[in-house]
């Protein structure tokens, strides 16, 4: 058994290390009950796996899958796309897959841990893998395995095909444009959400010309720009441009605009058909390139100074729920157009405090979560004294969950045997001492089930501190949601973990912010301000009874890593991990 003092293992890749059930799953992805994860839904381009945000020693690494991939409706084009994040904004790699690579057993993604990500550089920085479905197959991954990459495995060039991501479903392999084409095909946007990373770029284009009356014409033009309209590159080829097949021009994604940033704008690609000649596009693709390759040939966006811009920068402070204000105001188009924010975790890494202090200086409001990390925040001497701040509160309940680490005594046996990687993101108190005092699992777990134990928390009691704190909070920052917490939780899960509440109350944190700026703007909790819910931690059922909650049971399920689980299922699961 671990010990409190223990030291903490570096995490070994030497050998394939599945993780597949460590990940986490959102529509239109589906955990199946064998575990595997089927994409059952043709939408356009939607991320349907992410995960497990890995602490990864320095090195080379071969992220593999396994699956049944079907014939897609788009043949030649990519059906899927895998990325490498890491601390949610930089992009480490990227590839795309077709159906005929995967069916022929390429199904492989190597990525390089710098030392400045690593652990033992001691930044904070967690490995995400994203997996995005092109909307035009159904399939199932059945395997994910990591693993340190063998000698002569290396990062290829990241590349994005975009041809088959282009509004032109149901065709496979090239787009044949005739003059006779319908106006609205005569310029096209992406489907994408598209996120390039900072630097330069070529677009690569496959293109030939039938008969052309006037070569020096006019006959194609490409165009790479933002989403609010700041042009990145553009070129218009002629007939004769394209008597060769392939062409192509560079562009840069400046800092400012790219995924690196925090605030990446989503990219598109406009593509213009003259009209004055039958046209068959092949490829459509977009090649990173390493950086030193040369100055880019698009327009840079310089970074504005504070005021200088017709929207306002708002820069938000705060945990996970900073992280949804932020990004549920990016998604408003009533709130976009008048503002751009961009999150700053409280534990901001130091690799990115440069990055950081040029956030606080360009921007024009300070959103600051009422938690106690603020007085830790590393970049707080760099704030103006004459910058706006504005706090809003962090949103939490523990009256569920009186054994959680959060609110209690932590389980530093689980911490330490998992530390940088987490199998479980929440530890149990009780547990840990229940591990010293009853060592056989089944009786432990039983003496949990029925908390037939000496010292236990009053579930009452703490509740009787909530419903003070709540009420305190309501009279701090007047916007009713420790009222209708206190109204409502016992009939409805209005919180799936203690700092995870569901979307009807981060709505009205939403529209709380939105009057203190002066902005009437409704904001609906389906969609993202309710992505929380993708990791809920059972309710003791002894718990739920003392406080009348009807809605929590032995039989409830509770949404795991994209599976349902029950309390005792969760709990076991728990016991036998961390023995």
């Amino acid at each position: 058994m671990a010990v409190d003092d223990e030291p903490l293992a570096t995490p070994d890749f030497s050998t394939p290390r599945d993780i597949l059930s460590t990940m986490e799953v959102r529509l239109p992805g589906r955990r199946r009950p064998d575990g595997a994860v089927a994409q059952d839904l043709l939408v356009p381009v939607r991320l349907f796996l992410y995960g497990p945000f890995l602490r990864l020693p320095a090195g080379r690494y071969c992220l593999s899958f396994d699956g049944d991939f079907p014939r897609p409706l788009q043949g030649g084009h990519p059906m899927l796309g895998v990325e490498v994040i890491a601390q949610n904004r930089m992009l480490r790699a990227w590839r795309d897959f077709t159906h005929e690579e995967l069916r022929a057993g390429d199904r492989t993604l190597v990525f390089e841990v710098p030392p400045a990500l690593s652990i033992e550089s001691g930044a904070d920085a967690p490995f995400e893998f994203r997996f995005t479905g092109f909307g035009t197959a159904r399939f199932t991954l059945t395997g994910l395995t990591l693993r340190a990459a063998a000698e002569g495995e290396a990062a290829s060039p990241m590349r994005w095909r975009m041809l088959g991501r282009l509004r032109l479903l149901p065709v496979s392999g090239a787009a044949r444009l005739s003059p006779l084409s319908v106006s609205g095909l005569k310029f096209w946007r992406s489907w994408s959400p598209l996120f390039l990373p900072a630097g330069l770029h070529r677009l690569e284009i496959g293109c030939t010309a039938g008969a052309v009356a006037r070569p020096a014409d006019p006959a194609l033009e490409i165009t790479v720009r933002t989403r609010d309209g700041h042009v990145l590159g553009t070129e218009t080829f002629s007939g004769a441009d394209l008597s060769g097949g392939r062409g192509g021009f560079l562009f840069e994604v400046p800092p400012d605009a790219s995924l690196d940033s925090g605030l990446p704008q989503k990219i598109d690609i406009g593509v213009r058909h003259f009209r004055n000649a039958r046209l068959t596009l092949s490829a459509l693709d977009i090649v990173h390139l390493p950086a030193g390759t040369g100055p880019a040939q698009g327009v840079v966006l310089a970074p504005s100074p504070r005021g200088a811009s017709t929207r306002k920068k708002i820069l938000i402070f705060g945990n996970c729920q900073g992280s949804l204000v932020a990004r549920a105001f990016r998604e408003n188009p009533g709130f976009s157009k008048r503002f751009s924010v961009k999150h700053h975790f409280m534990e901001l890494p130091a690799n990115l405090h440069e990055q950081g202090r040029r956030d606080i200086e360009e921007c024009d409001l300070l959103l600051i979560q009422d938690i106690k990390e603020w007085e830790q925040y590393p970049l707080r001497a760099h704030v103006p004294d004459d910058l706006p701040t504005l706090r809003y509160p962090c949103v939490r309940f523990a009256s569920l969950w009186p054994f959680d680490a959060f609110n209690g005594p932590d389980d530093k046996v689980a911490r330490n045997k998992d530390f940088p990687n987490f199998e479980f993101t929440y530890f149990d108190g009780l547990l840990a001492r229940l591990r010293k005092e009853i060592p056989d699992p089944e009786a432990r777990f039983a003496a949990y089930r029925g908390l037939d134990v000496k010292g236990v928390i009053d579930p009452k009691r703490l509740h009787a501190f909530e419903e003070k704190r709540l009420i305190a909070m309501d009279e701090k920052f007047p916007a009713g949601m420790g009222a209708y917490i206190l109204e409502n939780f016992r009939r409805k899960q209005v919180f799936y973990t203690t700092a995870h509440p569901n979307g009807a109350i981060l709505a009205m944190l939403m529209k709380s912010i939105a009057r203190e700026l002066g902005v009437r703007q409704m904001f609906w909790f389906p969609g993202p301000l309710d992505s929380l819910r993708s990791l809920q931690i059972p309710v003791h059922p002894k718990v739920a009874d003392a406080l009348g909650v009807t809605w929590a049971g032995t039989g409830t399920g509770y949404l795991v890593r994209g599976e349902k689980v029950t309390w005792e299922d969760y709990f076991r699961k728990y016991i036998a991990y961390y023995g």
